[in-house]
């Protein structure tokens, strides 16, 4: 009897067919998941088997040219990219290209065996795979304990536990209990919480080998441990965002740590989000999920409010206390002749911790020196010849770069547009907060930590270790310093400007803002001493900001739902992006305005109700590596209802649960 493949791909990325039929040839045994090779057009090129059926397809069909020794996908894993393209309207193929290293897609063998020319490890993987002393189990408290039972009891949990509550311990307790069955563990954490403390942390308490999947590793290590996690010779999976797509046999558990952190949403198709494809997959393996957050996503907590999944909390820190946050007024500062961009009270409580030979972290979400440079004649500033945004200063190229696409020039001396020689540098990002720290405390060991300096696969763990052995005294960083660190010597932390989230243009940036003060807070007080946040702010006032200095999550929850309500945003409804980029703004303003009426047209013929057609409108960053984009959204309940209405095309990207 004939039997067919239905074969996803490489080649066809671009076209909307999700797959096509080949015939498999006498002798070549296939399961869903191979790597195949077969024609395609004048040209060979290789894809995923989905499926495979007797049914003949009533055409003509080429066979399949040939196939690998072994599926390089699980059966779990196809019905996951089956899931995950359906929710984020992409193409089968681009979810199964994300559950691939690159090296391993492409060649179906790399990293397979011992490479005779590697001659070097990234740290981090030698940490995770040298021995390390095995840690004596800790005594879980009472609330750990019920959490561990509301884990074990339920599908999915989310465990809502104050910062420095032993959430980890709850998940190594809930991984042993997975492993002692034979099961194996996936424990997810955002990309800058996946430190040598962590590493060695796991290694230490579960005795198993454990597999690191994370973006700092060379592309050859990433597919060494793929291969390691494929074949099953690694019980526990350590990884960040893309680590929820890794081929793990017999999964048990799922920990997602830090739940609701942006890290965890994909900026590229497929744009997924991991704690999404993590429920969808324990859902399909039969896996407990388990997620983990001081400060869950709004909309995750409404739906553990709601009983549609478990909600364990833990009320209580089993080590160190609460620092003391204090929310300084920066109009009083200005109004009392302080103009700098740190306040008496912060300088203060730095000048004490020097003192006292303790530690200070100061957190500022913005690189560079000036975050922009201005003509005081004509007030135009200096921007990116191919994106609307402003260029920044940096002094390791002496010039200003742009953030988005890498555009760099010289620092001018005459306005562009007037020809003035009045510019200024205006703003302040952790370069010019590193000198200026430097200035201020001149016997101080000063170390900066933003994606200017942790580039390298060595580069975070060289200062995270330096500042952890306490060779420096300050460390001055962006978000990356906000979580994952454990350090019992910092008793201090700056927040320089906690407004900067707070005016983004995000539905969400109220919940950001309170999720990084609280975050970036909890850095201090771990081991006991009395500590100290100074929160700088021009809206003190502020829910999120007041409720982030007392710890209130359910305060800040309580006041953050009814605005959600009021104009209709996730938990209340679901959100579509649909952005048209092209070369020519007035094409893509007139594509996108072409689609929009498409789209309500659509929606009003087809009887489909509760979904709003808003737009087109120019995207927050019109101009983008010199292609302009118009944004389309979609806004209601099943959105999935108008997709065969949304536009077709190589120019349009949608992104489903935008974060912004």
């Amino acid at each position: 009897m004939a039997l067919f493949a239905e074969v996803a791909v490489e080649a066809a990325r671009g076209i909307a067919r999700q797959t096509y039929t080949y015939s498999v040839p006498e002798g070549v045994d296939l399961v869903p998941g191979h790597r195949v090779t077969v024609p395609f057009g004048r040209r060979n090129t290789y894809g995923f088997v989905v499926s495979l059926g007797t049914d003949d397809p009533g055409v003509e069909t080429k066979p399949i040219a040939s196939a690998g020794s072994e599926p390089m996908l699980l059966p779990h894993q196809v019905e996951l990219a089956r899931l995950v393209a359906d929710h984020y309207w992409v193409p089968l193929i681009e979810v199964i290209r994300a559950m691939l290293p690159p090296r391993v897609r492409s060649t179906g063998s790399a990293g397979s065996a011992a490479s005779s020319r590697q001659t070097r490890h990234t740290r981090l993987l030698e940490l995770a795979t040298s021995p390390v002393p095995t840690a004596e189990p800790i005594a879980l408290n009472a609330e750990q304990d019920a959490a561990l039972e509301v884990i074990a009891g339920n599908p999915v949990t989310l465990l809502h536990g104050v910062i420095a509550s032993g959430k980890t311990e709850v998940y190594l307790a809930a991984a042993e209990r997975a492993l002692a069955d034979g099961l194996r563990v996936l424990l997810l954490v955002p990309e800058i919480s996946l430190t040598p403390q962590l590493v060695q942390r796991v290694r230490a308490r579960l005795e198993a080998p454990v597999a690191v999947l994370h973006t700092q590793l060379t592309e050859l290590e990433r597919a060494q441990q793929w291969w390691r996690t494929r074949r099953g010779e690694a019980r526990v999976v350590l990884g960040s965002r893309s680590a929820v797509f890794a081929p793990i046999p017999r999964l048990g558990l799922i920990c997602l740590d830090e739940e609701g952190s942006a890290a965890y949403k994909q900026d590229r198709t497929p744009r997924y989000e991991a704690g999404w494809v993590a429920q969808r997959l324990a859902a399909v393996t039969g896996a407990r999920l388990v997620m983990g957050s001081a400060t869950p996503a709004v909309a995750t907590y409404h739906d553990a409010m709601q009983g549609t999944i478990a909600l364990a909390t833990m009320t209580r820190r089993v080590h160190g206390h609460d620092a003391a946050v204090e929310l300084v007024d920066m109009r009083d500062e200005a109004a009392e002749g302080n103009r700098q961009p740190l306040s008496r009270r912060l300088v203060e409580a730095v000048t004490n911790t020097l003192e006292n030979e303790e530690q200070t972290i100061l957190y500022l979400n913005r690189r560079g020196l000036a975050t922009y440079v201005m003509c005081s004649d004509c007030g135009r500033s200096v921007q990116c010849l191919g994106c609307s945004v402003a260029l920044v200063q940096h002094a390791e190229v002496d010039g200003l770069v742009c953030h988005y696409c890498g555009y760099a020039r010289q620092m001018p001396s005459v306005c562009d547009h007037c020809g003035s020689r009045n510019i200024r540098r205006l703003g302040m990002g952790t370069q010019r907060l590193e000198g200026m720290v430097k200035r201020l405390w001149p016997h101080a060991r000063v170390l900066r930590l933003d994606s200017d300096v942790a580039r390298g696969p060595d580069a975070y763990f060289n200062i995270w270790e330096t500042f952890s052995e306490r060779r420096a005294d300050i460390l001055v960083g962006t978000q990356l310093v906000t979580r994952g660190l454990d350090l019992p010597a910092v008793t201090c932390v700056g927040v320089v400007d906690a407004d900067l989230p707070l005016h983004f243009p995000d539905y969400r940036s109220a919940e950001n803002t309170f999720a990084l003060v609280a975050q970036v807070a909890g850095r201090a007080g771990r081991d006991g001493r009395a500590s100290r946040v100074i929160v700088q702010t021009s809206n003190p006032e502020h829910y999120a900001l007041r409720c982030a200095a007392a710890g209130d999550y359910d305060g800040f929850y309580s006041a953050e739902l009814p605005a959600r309500k009021a104009f209709v945003f996730p938990p209340y409804a679901e959100l579509v992006v649909m952005t048209r980029t092209d070369r020519d703004d007035g094409r893509a303003a007139a594509s996108a305005r072409e689609a929009a009426e498409s789209i309500a047209s659509g929606l009003l013929k087809d009887g489909i109700d509760g979904i709003r057609v808003m737009g087109p409108s120019p995207a927050f960053i019109h101009r983008l590596r010199g292609e302009y984009r118009w944004q389309v959204t979609l806004k209601g309940d099943r959105l999935e209802r108008a997709r065969h209405l949304a536009p077709k095309g190589k120019d349009w990207s949608y992104d489903v649960d935008p974060t912004t």
